[in-house]
């Protein structure tokens, strides 16, 4: 008789004993998948700013323009905050090259230390000076700023009113979507495709209308079919973004988890960088395609576990706006994230953007 027990009941405590190996084993697998994303590895990694090359501070007092400019547009690529007060002080450059420089460059530290200087600045006679401010406080993202860029939209010149159109596109200030949308009956084609642009960084239902209706008011400027195409597509994916963000994905927003990228991956051990799956065509504005200038401008990504870009610095410039276009570009790729052990982490990517 306790050989049949014994045989009745094997069965049901193998399956229990399996079951508890199993859930052991998950468990494990778990615990290991929390560690790893509490890392630095898969966390963003603090990394510490490049050292600023002392000649780069020499060559801002320089006698030379060129080497007052260069200077400036390194240092914003080294993004070193110690460089901040000294870019401030270049702000009444002489030149207007080296204070758009040195303006731009502030953009890319990101430091608040800026701001006031900068919305002091605006007061600068030179389009080019005023266009790098409003993008550099739109880099900046202070909140404060919102008023300076309401004021900046009826400059009289259409390059400061697109790079503040891109500025607001950037700090996503939803205060300013009204005016948006005026902007997209704006004289200038390259205002209103910012407009449209900076629309679709927004989680704001009530701009697919206004999106569609500028589709379909693009027909009446005096302008290439070639650009009226551009155009409708630029409002057309940001119509699709608004709608994506409507149903539950923010592309430009951080999610609170990435557990549907995790799922896909939890057995895999696979360990990639960030890499590239959809691009977007980067338009050359009307001074560059005026100028016929071609090159790349360097950028910069940082790509979030989700796949979504988060934050675009120019390292290499081109200027006559194409590196804000490259910017506005890079934001609207789609990625696969980077990998360590099977799962995704947020990483830094650098991209070439042809024009």
């Amino acid at each position: 008789m306790a050989s049949t027990y014994q045989l009745k009941t094997s069965a049901p405590r193998a399956i229990v004993r399996a079951g508890l190996v199993k859930a052991a084993q998950l468990l494990i697998i778990a615990m290991l998948g929390a560690l790893i994303l509490a890392s630095p590895t898969v966390a963003q990694k603090a990394v510490k700013p490049e050292p600023i090359p002392p000649r780069l501070l020499t060559d801002l007092k320089s006698l030379e323009t060129e080497k007052r400019r260069a200077a400036a547009d390194q240092l914003g690529a080294i993004r070193n905050r110690d460089a901040v007060p000294h870019l401030i002080a270049a702000l009444t450059d002489k030149e207007a090259a080296v204070r758009e420089a040195c303006a731009f460059a502030l953009g890319q530290i990101t430091d608040r230390r800026a701001v006031a200087p900068l919305t002091k600045a605006l007061a600068d006679k030179d389009t080019e000076v005023r266009a790098a401010i409003a993008f550099a406080l739109g880099m900046i993202g202070d909140r404060k700023s919102a008023q300076t860029f309401s004021a900046l939209l009826e400059d009289p010149a259409a390059t400061v009113r697109s790079a503040a159109i891109i500025g607001m596109g950037l700090m996503q200030d939803e205060e300013g979507v009204d005016e948006l949308f005026d902007m997209l009956d704006d004289p200038a084609f390259d205002v209103r495709f910012d407009a449209a642009w900076a629309l679709g960084q927004f989680n704001e239902a009530d701009a697919i209308d206004h999106l569609r209706e500028a589709i379909t008011n693009i027909d009446r400027l005096p302008i290439d079919n070639a650009l009226r195409e551009e155009f409708r597509l630029q409002a057309q994916t940001s119509i699709e973004r608004i709608q994506a963000q409507d149903a539950g994905y923010t592309p430009t927003r951080p999610r609170k988890t990435t557990e549907g990228v995790i799922a896909n991956n939890r057995y895999n051990n696979e360990s990639n960088p960030a890499g590239i799956r959809q691009m977007v065509h980067a338009l050359p504005t009307e001074k560059a395609r005026t100028a016929h200038l071609h090159g790349t401008v360097k950028i910069k990504l940082l790509v979030a576990a989700d796949g979504r870009p988060a934050r675009a610095y120019v390292v290499r410039r081109l200027g006559y706006g194409l590196d804000q276009r490259a910017v506005q570009a890079v934001l609207q790729y789609k990625f696969e994230p980077a990998m360590l052990s099977g799962l995704p982490q947020t990483g830094w990517i650098f991209i070439d953007v042809k024009f």
